[in-house]
């Protein structure tokens, strides 16, 4: 399990040190920061320790599998007092951290110090499984290749249709995130389920067109008296549902000892739908650590609701809201008790709700 992340001269951040939990949130407003946590942390997956032989220093790659982030320039904080960036993460194992230092001429990122079997033993540690905000939406088709040289459902979830295909009939494992209607006790069943609390009734049929390199996907709805209906491209059904399909895929398909970095989960979905989608996130949290980053107060109260149903306990869950001042970013961390009450609400922290509230009762007393 991750445990914590410290980062110096990264980005927008100075300096940050950032405690996770089983599942942890990120809010703020834009550009404060959130996205730079996820970054920071896919980056040591692309962190290169094979590319130059003659050395035994590694280098950090700003583009890779998992991010794209330009230069090595624009991954150091604007107003550094030296060229270095410092990454370091503490998980249940042991702690580690790489310096790495930007150079000028060539505009790399090298290690300062030896990479040894301890670094990579570090690495191997990090088992991530990310999905972009970026995520595919509704298509024809969807690409059939390898999942296993494809990284799993990909960042954009856009193999998750294959990942379906092949292991649909596996069952869930995670026994806490499965869903009390299921028709059955395979993966598909369940995905199916829990797809239901975003639009009832709906159903799931993946077919692959091997020959051609494509998978399908289609939706169906029951109707009154369990009658089905047809099945309908993507293209003719509700965005959300399609943009949320890989998320509910990954957060039930998730092993132990993985962690799930997920953006704007909330995408294209109604309120229920997100406050749905978080208490799934709670389940999956009970064995599977989940860092989310999210600008949803659906999402951020379906969590609270969460841990008053006693779904996951409050020692569980992390809420850090993201600030900028001056030249800084920082972080604020309310606590959550068992009722889903916070400590303390950071100005801004998802109360945009009760400001406009505020603004027409004081409206309509004028």
């Amino acid at each position: 399990m991750l445990k914590k992340l410290h980062l110096e001269n990264f980005k927008g951040f100075k300096t940050l040190e950032i405690p996770f939990r089983n599942v942890t949130l990120l809010a703020g407003l834009n550009s404060a920061g959130k996205s730079s946590v996820i970054q920071a942390l896919l980056l040591l997956k692309q962190i290169d320790y094979q590319r130059d032989p003659s050395t035994d220093h590694a280098e950090l790659f700003p583009n890779g599998d998992y991010v794209s982030q330009g230069s090595g320039r624009e991954l150091l904080y604007e107003f550094a007092e030296t060229d270095e960036i410092l990454i370091a993460c503490e998980t249940s194992q042991q702690s580690h951290s790489w310096r790495f230092k930007y150079n000028p001429q060539t505009h790399r990122l090298v290690t300062e110090d030896i990479f040894g079997r301890k670094d990579l033993a570090t690495l191997d540690q990090l088992r991530f499984s990310y999905l972009s905000a970026e995520r595919w939406g509704p298509r024809l088709t969807y690409p059939y290749e390898d999942v296993e040289q494809t990284k799993g459902l990909g960042i954009y979830g856009e193999y998750a249709i294959r990942y379906l295909i092949e292991h649909g009939d596996a069952p869930v494992e995670n026994i806490a995130a499965r869903h009390p209607a299921a028709k059955g006790d395979s993966l598909i069943h369940h995905v199916q389920a829990w797809l239901g609390e975003l639009s009832p009734g709906v159903r799931i049929d993946v077919k692959p067109l091997r020959d051609a390199g494509v998978s399908l996907l289609g939706y169906g709805f029951e109707r009154r008296g369990d009658v089905a209906s047809r099945y309908y491209r993507p293209t003719h059904v509700g965005f959300g549902l399609t943009y949320c399909l890989p998320l509910v895929v990954a957060l039930l398909s998730a092993e132990p000892g993985t962690v799930l970095l997920l953006e704007n989960p909330e995408a294209h979905l109604h309120p229920r739908g997100q406050a749905e989608l978080a208490r799934l996130i709670a389940l999956v949290g009970r064995n599977v650590q989940v860092i989310l980053e999210t600008h949803s107060d659906h999402v951020m109260n379906g969590l609270r609701v969460a841990v008053r149903r006693e779904e996951l306990t409050p020692e569980n869950v992390a809420l850090h809201y993201f600030q900028r001042e001056g030249t800084n970013a920082y972080i604020e961390t309310p606590e959550i008790d068992a009722n889903g009450r916070l400590s303390f609400w950071p100005d801004g922290f998802f109360d945009e709700h009760e400001r406009m509230l505020a603004a027409l009762v004081r409206k309509s007393k004028n």
